[in-house]
């Protein structure tokens, strides 16, 4: 079994009020700078998805034995992959362009018990959200959020709305939406802007941060976001930032070391995330 390195954090990045009592991170061993971003993470901790900064391909990374599998090479399939909550199949996009040179997105099932993967849905020019559902091993409609012409839309009960809550001009530009773990809320930001969440109907908007970007729901309470900050070409800082939905600021590791992408397993009580030069490491969290 291959070791991690551990190395605890200095509580004196957090100088606001703190939402985790215990901060720690674990760098994985044998992880190198590369063209790596997170992607996803089990809903049981056991693994994380990571792909390229273009979305290309997906790999999976063991946490208790550091082995890396390379599941698809397809473009697109890091893009918001759904993984079943056993953990057992994970549903991506792979993205095409037809004879027209039109973009073309079909949904791609991988089971990683039988090592087999097989196209689920054929391309289409729109592909929204999908969840899997161990017990039935196929990808079903849910209710879900997704974005449509940089505007909020929601399905529920198979009726779609554009809720957009902070307007519907043009200069209001939506993107990571995403459903609280019990399905009541949503977390969105809007760019320039900043991370809101609000009811399914577009209503008690609440305000989160204007540098949560890339915003996760680690619990239905408590949001991870990253605070990167750059000169319009490079990067000059990110860090990893945590925010409670009452009122709760705290920043996890330190802006220098770069670290983005977050991807929560609150079960385990952890955070997965990248360095700028794809490097992987872990936190470890308890509230």
């Amino acid at each position: 079994m291959r070791r991690i390195l551990i190395f605890i954090m200095s509580c004196s990045l957090m100088t606001q009020a703190q939402v985790f009592r215990k901060v720690s991170m674990e760098k994985l061993n044998e992880s190198q700078p590369n063209d790596c971003r997170m992607a996803g993470i089990s809903p049981d901790g056991s693994y994380i998805l990571t792909t390229t900064q273009t979305s290309k391909g997906l790999r999976r990374i063991n946490l208790q034995t550091g082995e890396q599998i390379q599941l698809t090479d397809v473009q697109g399939a890091g893009f918001q992959p759904s993984i079943s909550s056993d953990g057992r199949q994970i549903l991506c996009r792979k993205v095409t362009f037809d004879k027209n040179h039109m973009r073309q997105t079909a949904l791609q099932l991988i089971d990683l018990d039988k090592g087999l993967q097989k196209q689920f849905r054929a391309p289409a020019r729109e592909v929204h959200g999908y969840k899997l559902d161990e017990h039935n091993p196929h990808a079903r409609p849910r209710a879900e959020v997704f974005i449509e012409d940089l505007q909020l839309m929601v399905t529920v009960n198979g009726v779609t709305t554009n809720i957009s809550p902070n307007g519907t001009d043009e200069d209001t530009r939506y993107i990571w939406p995403s459903l609280s773990p019990d399905g009541q809320r949503i977390l969105y930001y809007v760019s320039g802007v900043g991370a809101f969440v609000c009811n399914l109907e577009g209503k008690e908007v609440q305000f989160i941060a204007h540098d949560c970007r890339a915003p996760q729901w680690y619990d239905d309470e408590i949001i991870i976001g990253m605070n990167d900050q750059d000169d319009g070409e490079m990067l000059l800082s990110s860090s990893i930032m945590a925010y409670s939905l009452s009122g709760e600021v705290q920043e996890l590791t330190d802006p220098k070391d770069m670290f983005m992408y977050p991807q929560c397993c609150a079960l385990r009580g952890i955070i997965a995330c990248s360095s700028a030069n794809g490097e992987i490491s872990i936190m470890k969290v308890e509230k």
